[in-house]
Formats: C-alpha cells, structure tokens, sequence
C-alpha cells in the first residue's frame, strides 16, 4: 500500500480532485448505488445486497473492506474478485491521477483503494454498485457516490475520536453519508437513539425507515443477527430493482462471506469469526453454540491492542473448558495479556500460545476429531488462522 491508512486526515475535497482527474462522476454512481454504513454487520449486508441485484442485474460492482487474505477480494464484481492485470492497471491509474492531482503525498489508503474500485466499477459499465463504508459516513468516501439509499446496520461506540462519544452523534455521522433526497434504511437495533435518527433524518431531508428482521428470510450466513443484514440488503436491493420472492431466496442463498461464523471443516468442527466489538462477538456466540451441539469446543481468541480486550472475552471465555490466548501479527495484543485478562471469566484452562499457527495446532491436539474449535476476538486472528489453515504463512498477510 503505498498511503498510510488515513494519509493527512479524511478529506473529501481530496478524493475528489483525484477522481477528477481520473474523468470519473463519482455521484454517477448514486441513481443505482447503495451504500452501507455501520458498526458491525456492514460487509455481510453489502455482499447481500449484491447478491439479491445479480439475481436481475449483470455486473453488479461490490467494494467491501477490510480482505481476509488477498487484497483483491475488495473489488467484485458478480461475485468474483478483481484479477491482477485489471487491479494492477486501475491502480496505476489512480496513482498517476493523485500525482496529476498534486495529493499524492496527503492521499489515504482507503480513499486510494476507493477510487481504485470506482475506476474499476466505471470501465466494466456496472449497472449497480454496493459500497461498504469504510469509517463513518460524514467524511468516508462513499458519501461522494450520492447513493440513494443507504442502510445503518448497527451502532457501537468506535472511532469515537473521529465520530462522537455517544451514539447519538456516531448515528448522525454516519447518516450525513446520504445526500438530500435518499432514503436511509436503519436496523431496528438502532432504536435506542430512534429519536436523535429520525431528527437528523430530517433535517438532512432524507427518509428514514426503521426495519425489523424478517423471519421468514434464511439467509446462508450463519447466526440469527443475519436475518437482520438479510433484510437490509433486501430493502436496498429491491430500491434498486423489483426483485421477486424465489430471486431473494436465490440471491440469499448465493451469498458467501469469509469470516462470519465461517465454517473450515467439520471434523473437527472449525469456525471462525472476526467479530471484535462485544455485540459482534455475542451475537456470532450465539451463532456459533448452534453450529457446536454437544460438541465440547476449544476456544482459539485473541484482541487487538487498540480494542477493550475484557469487554470481548467477557461473554466468550466462559463458554469453554480451554481457552488458547494468542496473537495476531498485525496489530495483535500480546497473547500473556490476553490470558490475563481472559483469568477473570473463568475459564477451566487457559493456554497461551505466542502465534496463530502454535495456537491452531494446540486446538486441533486439545479439540480432537470429535470436537470443536472456535477462534474469536478479533479480525486479524481470524484471517491468520484461516490462513495457517489453508497452509499459508499468516505472516505473508499485508494489512493497513
């Protein structure tokens, strides 16, 4: 990645000198755009509503973050991953686009590889484009797009620094992503700050639509939260497009999403998730305890440094007779500070392992064939260990 995370601060006035220097109407995006923002649940509702639209639609365009493995898994269109040739050409595009545009030096990752997906999006001609926020809404990229629907599917304190320390102000950030004249889909777990919403709302001049969870929706993501996502994505996809009953059901069952409750193999049963706020990881625990049964299960878990690690591991850890603390090399808390603070909840055992691929190990020898594993906490354990699964060095990852 050639951008720090953030380059000189957000800045949309910067992205949009770039794409304009790229001849790219990012606001022609909108008319069949949707866009969606949230604390948890963002990219599952996105690759949804992408799959709803290709029930339809051809060449739907899908940006997403962050990846597990591989880069290119942000950029899809019709469910597959940008090859190499077209990511390595657009990237030099934009690169040669932020220079032309003298932002070069103050350029952010993710507005980088925003634009990198908008060129993409733009040169295949895609008749819908799903973009998941990357932070907020008021100063994310995607705001540029002028989508005219967008949903919020959760609201947790994160990036207050950026956001607000209350939800109320992290709602009316992330709501400032839609322009005059949209609608904005909100998940009825939004409702404690339905007020503040609603008035912001309106004062944005956009429509705002609470939505309860369909339960007659069986979405192909594991966990009961998926409902939610499902339904989200379907009220955005058929604001694009008229969708049918047997296309939502076609759509919902073609959606595939890494690292949500993700399933690795059965005997024994590997799972991961890379929940990593305390109302992520409860509710893929509860999730995960349906995919277990009977099985006694190991517990593979492990928090970033930036992250409140007691308040994840507080309705995890006692789940399990052993628990295996580790790391992850980006970012990862160290795995003696985990366990430390993994002591508190009482577990049976605790195990330290000082990297993902011991850990992995460990929870095969200590889960059996009979068993089951569950690796938790955080999103960079999560892709390491999918990764030392497949038989790739999780060290070979690159994230920002």
């Amino acid at each position: 990645m050639p951008f720090p995370k953030f380059g000189d601060g957000p800045c949309l006035a910067r992205v949009a000198r770039v794409a304009s220097a790229l001849q790219l109407d990012l606001a022609s995006f909108g008319a069949a755009g949707a866009v969606v923002v949230g604390s948890n649940g963002k990219g599952s509702t996105a690759a949804m509503t992408a799959a709803l639209l290709q029930q339809t639609l051809g060449r739907v365009g899908l940006f997403t973050s962050p990846h597990m493995l591989d880069l290119n898994e942000r950029f899809r269109i019709d469910g597959v991953d940008i090859a190499d040739d077209d990511l390595n050409h657009h990237w030099r595009r934009v690169l040669a686009a932020a220079a032309r545009a003298g932002e070069a030096a103050a350029m952010g990752g993710f507005e980088f590889l925003f634009l990198v997906a908008a060129d993409w999006f733009a040169a295949q001609c895609c008749a819908a484009t799903v973009w998941e926020a990357g932070i907020g809404g008021r100063l994310d990229p995607t705001r540029l797009i002028a989508a005219r629907r967008l949903a919020i599917t959760s609201l947790d304190f994160e990036h207050t620094a950026l956001l607000g320390g209350a939800l109320d102000d992290i709602a009316r950030n992330k709501i400032d992503a839609a322009p005059e004249g949209a609608v904005v889909y909100v998940s009825e777990s939004c409702a404690p700050v339905r007020h503040a919403i609603e008035a912001h709302c309106n004062e944005r001049r956009v429509s705002c639509a609470f939505v309860s969870a369909d339960a007659s929706l069986k979405p192909t993501l594991v966990g009961n939260h998926q409902r939610g996502n499902a339904t989200l994505a379907v009220r955005l996809a058929t604001d694009i497009m008229p969708i049918d009953a047997a296309q939502v059901a076609c759509g919902l069952a073609a959606t595939r999403w890494p690292g949500r409750l993700e399933v690795l193999q059965s005997d024994p049963l590997v799972v991961i998730d890379v929940g990593h706020s305390p109302a992520a990881v409860g509710a893929a625990f509860a999730g995960f305890a349906g995919l277990r049964g009977e099985r006694p299960a190991v517990l593979v878990c492990g928090v970033s440094e930036d992250k409140d690690a007691a308040a994840i591991l507080a309705p995890l850890v006692s789940q399990f007779d052993v628990v295996i603390c580790t790391a992850a090399r980006h970012r990862g808390l160290a795995a003696a500070l985990v366990a430390a603070q993994a002591a508190q909840f009482g577990a049976a055992q605790l195990v330290i392992a000082d990297d993902i691929a011991e850990a992995r190990q460990l929870a095969l020898h200590r889960a059996g064939p009979a068993g089951a594993i569950y690796v938790a906490g955080g999103f960079f354990v999560a892709a390491e260990f999918k990764a030392a699964h497949l038989g790739r060095d999780p060290a070979s990852l690159v994230f920002f």
